[in-house]
């Protein structure tokens, strides 16, 4: 048989009435007045009409430890107290401190599970790769990259200049890549085959030459250009599917 859940009105359990009344009475949960607080939870107890029998002996068992810990704390004491005594209170401070931070944990638990029931994720869709590579024979984008990294360390080498002549200067010419495209195409219309480190001949602008590099980069993703490794020189050809070059 499923046990059946009984809740005292708004409270849960013992602990849940004795935080209520903490609340209530705007006291420090760590010096609880213990005489105030358990008049205050006897006469709540005996304003319930009906209690069911496993629950409220709950309740009654709180209430019975509540008058001994007042019990206690008002008998006089004959002897010196030690230095060490504990409080009667320290116990039930722990046990209700201890249902506090669970209390709060299922508050936020179920304020976000009322705040997340009607959101739906969508499950992340498969991006097919092609199976076809770039037009890179004998060699990888990284060859590729440690090329254009040492054309790029040739061609930029840094000369001494007078800062002053610079003062008049306000703004960089900004270099196309599309032009750069048109560029290495019309040197593939002259030679058939042309080395990679001819398109960088002739310039020590480094944004002259990440432009050309960049070109090289969308004409080999257009299928327009083959970049193959031949003895470890590269050279760049037309490829013979002639691409999407024609908007160039």
């Amino acid at each position: 048989m499923e046990k059946l859940s009984f809740k005292l009105e708004i409270f849960e359990g013992p602990l849940d009435l004795l935080l209520h009344l903490i609340d209530k009475n705007k006291v420090n949960i760590y010096d609880i007045p213990i005489s105030e607080i358990t008049e205050q939870y006897l006469d709540y107890l005996n304003q319930l009409s009906s209690m069911d029998l496993d629950v409220s002996s709950e309740f009654l068992v709180m209430a019975a430890h509540l008058l001994y810990i007042k019990s206690k704390m008002l008998l006089p004491k004959y002897t010196e107290p030690e230095e060490d005594e504990e409080d009667p209170r320290q116990k039930l401070i722990e046990r209700l401190l201890e249902y506090k931070k669970y209390k709060e944990a299922s508050v936020f638990l179920e304020e976000r599970e009322h705040r997340h029931k009607n959101i739906f994720f969508k499950d992340a869709d498969e991006i097919e790769i092609p199976s076809s590579s770039c037009n890179l024979v004998n060699l990888s984008i990284d060859d590729l990259l440690k090329a254009f990294k040492a054309v790029l360390k040739k061609n930029t080498e840094v000369r001494t200049e007078d800062k002053s002549a610079f003062n008049n200067i306000v703004g960089t010419e900004k270099v196309s890549i599309k032009r750069k495209i048109k560029e290495i195409l019309k040197l593939l219309k002259q030679k058939k085959e042309l080395k990679f480190l001819d398109i960088f001949n002739n310039t020590h602008l480094r944004a002259e030459i990440v432009a050309r590099f960049l070109a090289v980069l969308e004409l080999v993703k257009l299928d327009v250009i083959i970049i193959e490794n031949k003895d470890e020189q590269l050279y760049i050809y037309r490829s013979k599917k002639n691409g999407e070059a024609n908007e160039y």
